[in-house]
């Protein structure tokens, strides 16, 4: 090989000096051919013009090809890495270095076309289409994990965000995802592209054919929109809500924020994702102004989704619904319901009518009992009053355990006792337990103890009023006595009726 020196001189007197090939190699004392080369080759790079022999790899040349092909076509959670191929190649008696080995490896997956670099075309975004996806986000809770899925959307061309958590992937929660964002948007993307989410897609078919979900055909339907699926591992396809993703990821939950509430979560990630509108700016233009101009479809109606489930109530008053269980009145007890599963919120039905409502539960081994549920079967059974685990779990304040102690000893009767002080914990439902609380003080520094005299306080402060009302007109008038007018005299005046030749009429 020359020195680079030696070709740089040869180029020069070429293209500089317009020397011909057959002087310079004269005037140099060198073959025509390294001319030539000079001539053709700027780089001055050395180029193997055949392979170097490599004697170690020759037996198991043949070899490491067809682990080089197996690997390939392996599962993606199952393709071993080159490391690991070398150390199993080696157990059956290789003894080349790694460099050799990953050598051989290279010129396979040339010859295979693996690991070709893919070429992708850059697109203009779409006014009115929309890219959502769901990432996985942690908090904290007492100090321990708390995994949430964040479910995502972004703007292809407004580069608007919308961010909402929930505990799961779920069908009710992908709907209540697509149905908020559209409420935070103002309208409706006309084209919105997806991950093959399992709410979305029930079969994954060549090339962009999809077999859909029911459900989501209803949704679809009813919203109008196109939908878009992406290719199998094709994440660059969304890649702009993949970085949203990341973004969520790495700014709203690092470090890991408290967990308080989903209710809490959301409004956080509300208010990020409203300040984000106002302030962030894509050709000039913030986004909320850029929002304005997004060819959406008009948003009139929200689709509302429950998933369904067929439960029975057990003789507890309790419906078991994923591990949790919830209590409904005593008369549906062994009657089957239908539980209507809303992102979080449970509704219990029974022939049209719904019989109870209830937070949803997440996690397991949880249970809700609304103690109104049970104050009819209390009544009926008020010996069991005192280990009733609902009444255990309710946190009265003090005041309604000493005023149930008073009744019973002023009736002399446990059982009586405790039957009438249901009937007062009954009208905490309508009227709140902090106001029954207020009136059980009273009566208590009054020496009064009984539902009676609950009830009868209770019709005072709420139907006593401080004075009257005139009539309205349209109410005199209906009466024929509009046209009727009286003075008003001070009671004073009424004094000289008893007045008689100026002494008062004893």
């Amino acid at each position: 090989m020359k020195e680079m020196a030696q070709y740089n001189y040869i180029r020069f007197l070429f293209f500089n000096q317009k020397k011909s090939k057959r002087a310079i190699a004269s005037e140099l004392g060198i073959h025509r051919d390294t001319v030539t080369r000079a001539i053709a080759n700027p780089e001055q790079k050395y180029r193997l013009s055949t392979d170097r022999p490599q004697p170690v790899n020759g037996d198991f040349k043949k070899r490491i090809n067809i682990m080089v092909k197996e690997n390939n076509e392996a599962p993606k959670g199952q393709k071993l890495t080159k490391l690991r191929m070398y150390e199993l190649i080696c157990e059956e008696g290789y003894s080349g270095t790694y460099s050799s080995f990953t050598y051989q490896c290279r010129k396979e997956e040339e010859k295979l076309h693996i690991h070709q670099q893919e070429a992708y075309l850059k697109l203009v975004p779409i006014s009115g289409s929309l890219q959502v996806d769901f990432g996985e986000v942690y908090s904290k809770r007492n100090g321990v994990p708390v995994k949430k899925h964040a479910f995502c959307a972004k703007l292809c061309s407004g580069k608007g965000e919308f961010v909402k958590a929930y505990p799961r992937e779920q069908t009710e929660f992908f709907f209540d995802g697509l149905s908020s964002a559209f409420k935070f948007f103002g309208g409706i993307p006309k084209k919105i592209i997806f991950d093959n989410l399992k709410p979305a897609v029930k079969t994954v078919l060549k090339e962009q054919d999809r077999i859909l979900q029911q459900e989501f055909l209803k949704i679809q339907s009813f919203y109008s929109f196109e939908a878009e699926f992406c290719g199998p591992g094709k994440g660059n396809e969304k890649g702009l809500v993949e970085n949203l993703v990341k973004y969520v990821q790495n700014n709203y939950f690092l470090p890991r924020p408290e967990f308080i509430s989903y209710e809490d979560t959301n409004q956080m990630l509300l208010k990020k994702c409203q300040h984000r509108l106002r302030t962030r700016k894509h050709l000039g233009e913030t986004w909320e102004k850029r929002l304005l101009a997004e060819d959406f479809l008009p948003l009139t109606e929200i689709y509302e989704y429950a998933r369904l489930k067929d439960v029975k109530v057990s003789s507890y008053q309790l419906v078991h619904i994923d591990t949790n269980r919830y209590s409904v009145p005593t008369e549906y007890v062994g009657k089957r319901l239908q539980a209507r599963l809303y992102p979080f919120e449970i509704r219990l039905v029974y022939n049209d009518k719904v019989v109870a409502v209830h937070d949803r539960l997440f996690g397991k081994n949880k249970e809700i009992l609304n103690p109104y549920h049970f104050l009819s079967l209390l009544w009926k059974k008020a010996r069991g009053y005192d280990q009733a685990k609902v009444i255990q779990d309710w946190k009265l304040p003090e005041i309604y355990t000493e005023y149930h102690r008073l009744i019973q000893a002023h009736l002399g009767s446990k059982s009586k006792g405790t039957r009438e002080f249901i009937d007062i914990l009954r009208l905490t439902e309508e009227y709140s337990v902090p106001t029954i609380a207020r009136i059980l003080k009273e009566l208590d520094q009054k020496n009064r103890y009984s539902y009676q005299d609950v009830l009868s306080v209770l019709r005072y402060q709420t139907q006593c009023t401080s004075g009257t009302q005139y009539l309205a007109d349209d109410i005199l008038k209906k009466l024929n006595i509009d046209h009727i007018h009286t003075t008003h005299l001070p009671l004073s005046e009424y004094d000289s009726l008893l007045v008689k030749g100026g002494e008062i009429n004893g």
